[in-house]
């Protein structure tokens, strides 16, 4: 079932690839899950472990440079990934990285609306 979540998820924005079956066969399933778990990771060291130790990483700005730490790890798993997997890279290897990035952007935004709740110092953080 999660296989097809990935699936759908990668084949919405990034269109399906005909020519290589590793993407929907392994490629998708592990992007999507690193991805998932290091941006839940990301997300609790932002809130739990960082907004309940000390005031130092809890405004905006600390917010929005690790968002784009995320969408680069995002781009980076996807295309070091499908590159190491199939051993090339060409238009959709970049377009499914691409998209990875705004998936984890996403799961972050999503994250951190659930975990800003636990911390003390990043309670407002972003909103």
């Amino acid at each position: 079932m999660l296989l097809s979540i990935f699936s759908t998820l990668y084949e919405t924005l990034a269109g399906e690839n005909p020519n290589y079956a590793e993407y929907r066969e392994s490629i998708f399933t592990s992007v999507g899950w690193l991805t998932l778990i290091t941006v839940f990771i990301i997300s609790l060291i932002f809130y739990v472990g960082f907004g309940r130790w000390k005031p130092f990483f809890h405004k905006l700005s600390h917010w929005i440079i690790t968002l784009i730490i995320v969408a680069i790890l995002g781009f980076l798993f996807a295309f070091m990934l499908s590159r190491s997997e199939l051993g090339i890279t060409d238009s959709y290897v970049i377009r499914f990285s691409f998209f990875n990035a705004i998936y984890a952007v996403i799961y972050f935004i999503i994250f951190s609306l659930l975990l800003k709740r636990v911390s003390i110092f990043a309670k407002r953080t972003p909103f």
